[in-house]
């Protein structure tokens, strides 16, 4: 069982973003639970945690699955001001959800000032539906460069480049690409979801720490 050494991981706070049915959810529960699901179900908003190891270091992710609908702008923008690091996510199936998803960049920027220096990923789901494909790599790519973000297409059916996204967040926001921390109150560990299989091995532990206890 894993057990949270609070002090010792860092937590990165990372928000997910997107219009409704592009698969943010299907991304995250894939990330965090190693499976898909199949059928739509609105979110309006989910809160996961997973401890990762990435180059050697280990850091407990806050993962926030955020509502598409414009109807929760105002919610979804309190989690753009605490968000450390943004998934910014369109279908490549649906050209719509990519101009949605434009809309909300806008409004990060705005919510968190022009000059501000984010950590990001463009993440074009769905790659698995290409004989559907609505949205062209190179428009992804563009939208990219354009925000100063990588970019990939993912399947979160096939769980394919699921990984590589979160690594990548993770290795921007050590490397500087933001320094906000987030606000503890809407990282509350007694509302989340939680990975308890497969956890890495925790970092070690400073000289004569207190034993944490199982998180319950």
């Amino acid at each position: 069982q894993f057990l949270y050494f609070i002090g010792i991981m860092p937590e990165i706070n990372i928000v997910v973003l997107g219009a409704g049915a592009v698969g943010k959810s299907c991304m995250t529960i894939q990330f965090i639970q190693g499976h898909f699901v199949d059928r739509y179900d609105a979110t309006i908003e989910d809160i996961y945690r997973k401890p990762v190891e990435v180059d050697g270091s280990n850091y407990v992710l806050t993962i926030v699955d955020t509502a598409g609908q414009e109807a929760f702008a105002t919610m979804r923008e309190t989690y753009m001001k605490d968000g450390q690091a943004f998934v910014l996510v369109y279908s490549i199936t649906d050209s719509e959800s990519f101009q949605q998803l434009k809309r909300q960049y806008t409004q990060l920027r705005r919510s968190r000032g022009d000059g501000a220096q984010l950590a990001c990923i463009v993440v074009g789901n769905k790659s698995d539906l290409s004989g559907q494909r609505a949205v062209a790599p190179d428009e992804g790519e563009m939208f990219a460069r354009q925000v100063n973000c990588p970019f990939k297409e993912v399947s979160a059916k096939n769980r394919l480049e699921i990984e590589d996204v979160f690594t990548t967040l993770v290795r921007s926001v050590v490397r500087g690409g933001s320094s906000h921390q987030p606000d503890p109150a809407t990282s509350n560990p007694a509302s989340t979801h939680e990975n308890r299989s497969s956890a890495p091995a925790p970092a070690k532990p400073a000289p004569q720490p207190v034993a944490p206890k199982p998180k319950r």
